[in-house]
């Protein structure tokens, strides 16, 4: 697929306009089509056609110099390195992610990967412990806890996190949040399972909602988001289904998409954020509104690592 938009006139130019192929940007993209992981969690597959999807939206979306935030991306370089094969096993394809983003940020670049199930956060986390040295964070924005024991000792779309926490490095020198985890989709067991670790914290919905403190703020201020290298991963189902329908579980409440962008932003910001991933985006449930959204927070945080 082309990523050149021709449509725009010099004056406008586009995302697609200064997008290169490659491993070579400062930020890198890289696409995870694969919903294995959600078919065996019992969920609506189709997220493997996310990746592809989002990248046609981000071709057209910009403007490449924000004039309201008076941030011009041509002073960063953007690159998209492919999609991780998708004719291989989910194991070999978790294994094919964690080299390439260990490849990515062993050279000093930022990765953002768009899957694809949310299976896909363990192998990124893995990455980044293999690959960086010094104290890591790990923030979950998702309605669910995804510390799912493995189903029939597999791995799946909802185990990712107790894979994590149960990770001897990540035990080491990491720490961890689950950030917009609802109570009425997460069961008392996990709940507890999580808060059991000494590194792990947990800010319910709820109580994001009833704080004097705004989400924003709130995400900018825990305690993962201080260490050496953090890890932004951000399942869409934990934005209100009106702004984001486009995923296996729809959410009744949730974060706003501008909420959403809003954190987008502030993770391209922080100098310690090094990789960020976008999952569980299903076109086959809807395309069109939520393609957007998604090549709009990848965008908002292009604009945050420009304004670093």
């Amino acid at each position: 697929m082309s990523l050149e938009a021709t449509e725009f006139g010099t004056d406008d130019p586009r995302m697609g306009k200064i997008i290169k192929e490659g491993m070579g940007g400062d930020v890198v993209f890289v696409g995870f089509p694969h919903d294995e992981g959600v078919r065996r969690n019992g969920g609506r597959v189709g997220a493997k056609e996310g990746p592809n999807v989002v990248r046609g939206f981000v071709q057209k979306i910009g403007t490449v110099v924000n004039p309201e935030y008076k941030i011009d991306l041509r002073t960063i370089s953007v690159s998209d390195s492919g999609n991780i094969k998708c004719e291989t096993s989910l194991e070999d394809a978790h294994s094919a992610l964690t080299e390439r983003v260990s490849t990515i940020l062993k050279q000093g670049r930022i990765a953002f990967i768009v899957g694809g199930g949310n299976d896909q956060s363990y192998p990124n986390a893995k990455a980044m412990l293999q690959s960086l040295k010094g104290t890591v964070g790990v923030i979950n924005i998702d309605a669910h806890l995804d510390v799912r024991p493995k189903k029939e000792g597999k791995v799946h779309s909802g185990s990712p996190f107790r894979l994590l926490l149960e990770d001897d490095e990540m035990k080491t020198r990491g720490t961890f949040c689950e950030f917009g985890a609802q109570g009425s989709q997460c069961s008392t067991i996990h709940w507890n399972y999580v808060l059991s670790h000494k590194n792990a914290s947990i800010a319910g919905f709820n109580s994001l909602r009833k704080s004097s403190t705004s989400v924003l703020d709130a995400f900018k201020n825990e305690e993962c988001m201080k260490k050496d290298n953090v890890f932004v991963s951000f399942d869409i189902d934990s934005i209100n289904g009106a702004d984001c329908p486009g995923v296996s579980c729809p959410a009744n409440v949730g974060f706003s998409s501008q909420e959403a962008l809003d954190i987008c932003f502030a993770a391209g910001s922080n100098p310690k954020v090094r990789l960020m991933d976008v999952s569980e985006f299903n076109p086959t449930v809807e395309s069109y509104r939520t393609g957007r959204l998604v090549a709009q927070m990848f965008y908002h945080f292009l604009l945050g690592v420009a304004s670093r």
